[in-house]
């Protein structure tokens, strides 16, 4: 029980403060033990981290194949909106998602190479994800453009989203996702749309 409560506890912490603004003193305190029992479950805060990390990247995969499944058919204007917006949501309203972004953006130092390694194979496969769909695209004729491009394309859309919600705020990620968005389907489709 206090395992996975140290676990919960920590991506609450790591999330809000950060690597180095956390401390087992207050992850201790957070879940209601002591702080030498942390090391019951884990050899240190990195170990806890790295634990956290990647049930996160696990978790952040697993998301992104559902959707990819459940909404595959749907027109691709309203497919690819909507997992904007669902990514938005998410960073709002879910620790694991601003944890995630947070730690790409601010590794910690010493844990620099692992995170960018996690960081760097959860873009592929996510690209792999949306290359399934742009060629579906593609082959129905939604899209003109390469679906390889394509997808890097809405890879990139998805990076300057993540800037904007890790500095900028919800009101200037709103704004700046509506104009990239104009710009990035009259790329894919010589064609205005609404999602």
């Amino acid at each position: 029980m206090s395992y996975q409560m140290i676990k919960d506890a920590a991506l609450d912490l790591f999330a809000t403060h950060g690597y180095e603004g956390t401390s087992l003193a207050m992850l201790a305190d957070q879940v209601g033990i002591k702080k030498q029992s942390i090391y019951a479950h884990f050899k240190g805060k990195d170990d806890i981290f790295l634990q956290v990390l990647k049930e996160t990247f696990d978790r952040e995969l697993e998301l992104d194949q559902a959707y990819l499944t459940e909404h595959f058919h749907q027109p691709l204007a309203r497919y690819l909106w909507h997992a904007l917006e669902d990514f938005i949501y998410r960073f709002h309203h879910e620790y694991r998602l601003k944890f995630w972004l947070r730690t790409t953006f601010f590794p910690p130092s010493h844990l620099y190479e692992e995170v960018v390694r996690y960081q760097l194979d959860y873009i592929d496969q996510v690209d792999t994800y949306y290359l399934q769909r742009f060629i579906h695209a593609y082959d129905q004729q939604e899209i003109t453009q390469d679906p390889k491009i394509a997808t890097l394309a809405f890879s990139s859309l998805l990076d300057s989203i993540s800037v904007e919600l890790v500095y900028g705020g919800e009101a200037r990620t709103n704004r700046k996702l509506h104009a990239a968005w104009q710009v990035f389907w009259l790329g894919i489709t010589n064609q205005t749309q609404q999602p």
